[in-house]
C-alpha cells in the first residue's frame, strides 16, 4: 500500500509539472515586411518565390545562416484564411520592418528555435495589397550526400580445368 501511495504521488507531481510547462506560452509580437518584387528588376531581386505542393516559399538570397544557406520563409496555400487583401490606406497605417531587421529575426530564431514573432509579408497586387502569414524555416546543417552503390563481385572465371 505504501508503494502505491508513493507511486501515485510521483505520477501526480510529474503530471502537474507537465501542465505548468504547457501554460508558459511565449507572447508573439506581430511584424510586417513589404515584399515588393514587382518594382525590382529580376537580376537585382533579393527574394525568389517558389512553390512545392501546398507550400509557397519566399527565399531571401543572402547566405546568412551559419552554414551559408539562404533564408527561407514559407506560407501554406491550402489555408486561405492566412492571406487577406488590404487597401492602400490600410497598408499605410501598418508599420513595416526593414530587411536587416527581418534577417535579425530569422538568425535569432535559428539560434534559439523560439518563434517570438507572428510574421506577415505584404505583397503589392495591383492597387491593393495581399497580406500573407509566413513562417520561418529554420537553418539546417548540410548533410553529406548519400552514397548508394552496390559492390558486384567479379564473375567467376571458367578455367581450363573445368
Amino acid at each position: 500500500m505504501k508503494y502505491i501511495v508513493i507511486s501515485l504521488f510521483i505520477l501526480s507531481f510529474f503530471g502537474f509539472q507537465r501542465a505548468n510547462a504547457q501554460q508558459n506560452k511565449i507572447k508573439q509580437d506581430t511584424v510586417y515586411y513589404k515584399l515588393d518584387t514587382t518594382s525590382v528588376p529580376i537580376k537585382d531581386r533579393m527574394f525568389i518565390m517558389d512553390q512545392e505542393a501546398s507550400l509557397k516559399e519566399y527565399i531571401l538570397l543572402c547566405k546568412c545562416d551559419p552554414w551559408g544557406n539562404d533564408l527561407v520563409f514559407y506560407s501554406n496555400i491550402d489555408r486561405p484564411n492566412e492571406t487577406k487583401t488590404i487597401s492602400k490606406e490600410m497598408f499605410n497605417q501598418i508599420k513595416t520592418i526593414s530587411i536587416t531587421r527581418l534577417i535579425e529575426i530569422w538568425t535569432q530564431y535559428g539560434k534559439d528555435r523560439i518563434n517570438k514573432y507572428k510574421m506577415f509579408f505584404i505583397i503589392p497586387d495591383g492597387k491593393r495589397y495581399k497580406m500573407t502569414n509566413v513562417y520561418l524555416f529554420g537553418p539546417r546543417k548540410p548533410q553529406k550526400p548519400i552514397e548508394c552503390y552496390i559492390i558486384i563481385p567479379p564473375p567467376e572465371k571458367k578455367g581450363a580445368n573445368n
